[in-house]
């Protein structure tokens, strides 16, 4: 009886330890219209404008692509995007980028950004948007 206890607790134990060494996907990082625009001058980062396409074609950040969180084929155009540079989701005001940040990071993205307060901040800060006729 006291080697089979033993040898619980030995697989309990090495169980748990093996869990905390597996790799995890990134998190996401909520980030401010500062932060945000150095993240797009320095880093490699995939912009996403998860908004409609009505909405993107308003004005959306130069460089973004449209990826609509309710797009209805949404998982394959998120299998176009490379899982292993970052990502910097955005919306209006930041629930479906928050949204479509959790998707990502279900999926494996290492490092997902995701832009605080969306395009209303990023506008209300300065910063510039692109209108689809101006592109």
């Amino acid at each position: 009886m006291k080697k089979l206890i033993l040898l619980f607790s030995l697989i309990c134990t090495i169980a748990l330890t093996q869990s905390c060494f597996e790799a995890k996907a990134g998190t996401v990082e909520l980030v401010s219209s500062e932060e945000a625009a150095d993240i797009i001058k320095s880093q490699s980062a995939q912009l996403v404008d998860v908004r409609s396409k009505v909405e993107y074609d308003a004005g959306h950040i130069a460089g973004a692509i449209n990826i609509p969180v309710d797009s209805e084929n949404l998982n394959e155009i998120i299998a176009g995007l490379n899982d292993k540079e970052p990502v910097l989701v955005y919306c209006n005001g930041g629930r479906q980028s928050a949204q479509c940040a959790k998707i990502l990071e279900d999926k494996g993205f290492i490092k997902i950004f995701d832009l605080d307060g969306g395009l209303s901040k990023w506008t209300t800060s300065g910063r510039e948007i692109v209108l689809k006729t101006n592109e």
